[in-house]
């Protein structure tokens, strides 16, 4: 049986590096590894990434041992007859179609049927201004940074992303934490959304999909003194799905998430218009989802924090509701001073 330290797993490059490529044994190493490198205060964020590695490399591994392909392989190509192929580590069914994750990209395939869906995301999500270049320099890397978008042979409609930087499914960072994050992680995704509001508010844009699946997170590290501080070190929320129910200002809804469309104010079903309020309680409802039963690692959630979750009502423009939950931020994690996921980069 094999017993692989952190940094072999780290470098492994095949299945075989870490594991028995044999039924009898592969799933005692995998669970082995698993609890070892379960989140643990100071070293979550390189456990994560191992236990990562692990379960890609086992999948790998089931593939081989029942005869299939080693990678779950991705290939598409476009009308100019480019080939464009990826090794996906995650695949999602989405409501639309289909989500692919590779180390580099996220591709969406939109079926052949939901073509309005598909051009609203392109027409919405491409050639988002800059406004400024403080706006620019916290907002970029949250929006999707399309290579390719294109019809494939098969009918289907391709939207190719490119990933700022090792960016994983919200939703599997959601999975390692057996399903609830601690507070201060949950607040520190928040503020990042409130500022994304703000952001395509001013932009004359109400999202209409900020749920867990339309989500990414990179943690972030801590930077040595004297260092260069890149993207590959910033603490980044990628607003990457649900641009295809993005409205303008006075445009009628195409549709939403579900989760979406159950906060949203009567007034505005009624009338069949979006609003930035949706997105601001969407925030609220995915950060009750983040937070699990309530209680992570014995830690209550600060009483201001339930409040302000448990509130229905916001504020009058995104940006004032922004500032009223670094207000409430504040009070209940100390003005941000908390153990992030390793170390704060706030």
């Amino acid at each position: 049986m094999k017993q692989k330290s952190a940094e072999e797993i780290l470098a492994a490059s095949r299945p075989s590096d870490i594991f028995t490529m044999d039924f009898s044994v592969i799933e005692s190493e995998k669970e082995e590894y698993l609890s070892r490198f379960k989140p643990e205060a100071y070293n979550t964020v390189r456990n994560f990434v191992i236990a990562q590695k692990v379960i890609l490399l086992y999948r790998q591994a089931i593939r081989i041992l029942n005869g299939e392909e080693e990678n779950l392989s991705l290939v598409i190509s476009d009308p100019d007859g480019n080939v464009h192929s990826f090794d996906c580590e995650y695949i999602y069914d989405i409501r639309l179609g289909k989500m692919y994750v590779s180390e580099s990209h996220v591709i969406y395939l939109i079926d052949e049927r939901n073509e309005k869906y598909y051009k609203n995301y392109i027409e919405k999500a491409t050639k988002l201004p800059k406004l400024n270049k403080k706006v620019w320099q916290n907002i970029q890397y949250m929006l999707p940074d399309i290579t390719h978008h294109f019809k494939c042979s098969n009918g289907d409609f391709a939207i190719i992303i490119k990933k700022p930087c090792k960016i994983y499914p919200l939703r599997e960072i959601l999975n390692y934490f057996d399903g609830a994050l601690a507070p201060e992680y949950v607040a520190s995704i928040m503020t990042r959304l409130y500022n994304f509001v703000c952001y395509i508010d001013v932009v004359g844009l109400n999202h209409n999909g900020i749920v867990l699946d339309s989500l990414f997170f990179a943690p972030g590290k801590l930077v040595e003194e004297g260092k260069a501080y890149t993207v590959d070190d910033m603490r980044i929320v990628g607003v990457y799905g649900g641009w295809f129910f993005t409205t303008g200002t006075a445009e009628m809804i195409r549709g939403m998430p579900h989760e979406v469309y159950e906060v949203m104010p009567i007034e505005y079903k009624k009338k069949g218009f979006s609003n930035f309020e949706v997105d601001e309680l969407s925030i609220k409802r995915l950060a009750k989802e983040l937070l699990g039963a309530g209680k992570v690692d014995g830690n209550k959630i600060p009483g201001v924090l339930i409040e302000w979750l448990n509130t229905t009502s916001v504020k009058n423009n995104s940006y004032e509701e922004y500032v009223a939950w670094e207000k409430v931020r504040n009070q209940a994690f100390d003005g941000h001073r908390f153990i992030p996921m390793d170390v704060s980069i706030d």
